[in-house]
């Protein structure tokens, strides 16, 4: 049986990843709409990965894995298919850090351009507030 679970689990870690190859897609191409999607997908693979892990865990040991060949194996490919989950989704967190920092500085270029929190100089060099468009000019 515990042979059988690993593949199981094996194949869901397969899914996983596929699922955050789909999210990668999303946060590249900005495709916010197919994203919850996305995440929502993601969350019950993870749920069901935990389930299956907490199965395997309770019907075996890892003494009875190392003396088993074939449980080894898969074991090996299982942790194979975990890491290489584990490394797209860390690149996942970047790019959204990245799309935070991107969407951080749109929203203080859109503040400065409405005239919020927007210094310049006059003529003396002294700091004052306004407006990128400027008040009271005569053409």
């Amino acid at each position: 049986m515990t042979a059988t679970q690993f593949k199981e689990q094996i194949k869901a870690l397969v899914e996983l990843q596929q699922i955050l190859e789909e999210e990668t897609n999303c946060l590249k191409n900005k495709d916010f709409s197919s994203l919850n999607e996305v995440l929502f997908n993601k969350q019950k693979k993870l749920q069901d990965i935990s389930s299956r892990d907490s199965d395997i865990a309770s019907t075996t040991t890892l003494s009875d894995i190392e003396n088993d060949e074939e449980l080894f194996g898969l074991k090996r490919q299982a942790d194979k298919a975990f890491k290489d989950c584990q490394k797209i989704n860390e690149i996942n967190g970047q790019l959204v850090q990245l799309s935070m920092k991107s969407n951080k500085h749109l929203m203080q270029l859109i503040t400065q351009a409405t005239g919020k929190n927007t210094v310049t100089y006059d003529q003396k060099g002294i700091l004052t507030s306004g407006s990128v468009l400027g008040k009271n000019i005569q053409a």
